[in-house]
């Protein structure tokens, strides 16, 4: 329940919208001392004060300080592009990811929309919208700086404004492209007789492919939990080892000549080919390619 007690003003202070209306000049000194509440069906609805009055009670609504070293450290924790707005919808800070990005366009005092080649205008009046509504809003524009990328700015109510986080649709377009491509290159090949895997940076398998299961004669929940070079005949381990090894410290690619185990059977000899995964310039993982070599 809210503290919040009702108005309960002196009746000396009360008067009609047709009584102030006649008699304004002794309610407006009245009002210079203290403020005059209008009646409105019997109750008070509006308030007839000084500016000075008014100007105190705009400034009590005002955020409380903030520790803008603090929201910086916050800003520039997760890496994003992300500026706090004031409530004229002029950057006050922004992070190191924003800076980086675009200079002198992120300094304080200057307004967002000033960075968009499209979109700029419209960006401005989203700012406008979540701060005075408090709702949140997401819009998207081109930057001026990079005219083949686009950016998705999230706009969400912050206490002295709004903040914008701004993430790169382009590269989540590009991603999902090359996701396709690699499933299609993937597809390719085990059509040709190579098979692809994928590893993490420990040398385990994850998510095995029918392929491979259908060479080891290992079922894929099996391979889900085994080690790579598990796989591979006691003399192979070694340099398979150290191939996977020097792919994930220089990120170059490799070959190596091995032998493949088969459950139930020989072993066959394979050429395997190591190379990173490779995002935002750090090695996430390693891709390999089985191909039977040729008697």
């Amino acid at each position: 329940m809210s503290d919040i007690q009702p108005l309960r003003p002196d009746d000396g202070q009360c008067v009609t919208a047709s009584h102030l209306v006649r008699h304004f000049g002794l309610w407006q000194e009245r009002a210079a001392r203290a403020p005059v509440y209008i009646l409105h069906r019997g109750r008070p609805r509006y308030a007839l004060t000084t500016i000075d009055v008014m100007e105190a009670l705009c400034a009590s609504r005002e955020a409380a300080p903030t520790d803008d070293g603090a929201l910086a450290t916050l800003l520039d924790a997760d890496g994003a592009i992300a500026l706090i707005l004031d409530r004229a919808g002029r950057i006050a800070l922004a992070s190191n990811a924003a800076r980086a990005r675009f200079g002198a366009a992120m300094r304080a005092g200057a307004y967002p929309g000033e960075f968009a080649l499209s979109g700029g205008a419209m960006l401005a009046d989203a700012i406008a919208r979540v701060t005075a509504s408090g709702i949140a809003e997401s819009i998207e524009i081109v930057p001026e700086a990079y005219l083949s990328r686009r950016l998705r700015c999230e706009l969400m109510p912050f206490p002295t404004g709004c903040l914008l986080r701004a993430s790169d649709v382009t590269t989540e377009q590009a991603l999902v492209a090359t996701q396709a491509q690699l499933l299609a290159a993937s597809e390719a090949g085990g059509a040709a007789g190579a098979i692809s895997i994928h590893l993490n940076l420990r040398g385990y398998i994850a998510a095995p492919s029918a392929n491979l299961a259908t060479l080891t004669g290992i079922s894929a929940e099996a391979l889900a939990t085994a080690r790579f070079t598990s796989l591979l005949t006691v003399g192979s381990r070694v340099p398979a080892n150290e191939a996977l090894d020097a792919v994930a410290t220089d990120g170059g690619a490799r070959s190596v000549a091995a032998e493949c185990l088969i459950h139930g059977a020989a072993p066959v000899p394979v050429t395997i080919g190591i190379a990173a995964v490779t995002l935002a310039g750090r090695i996430e993982g390693l891709a390999a390619t089985i191909v039977r070599s040729v008697a």
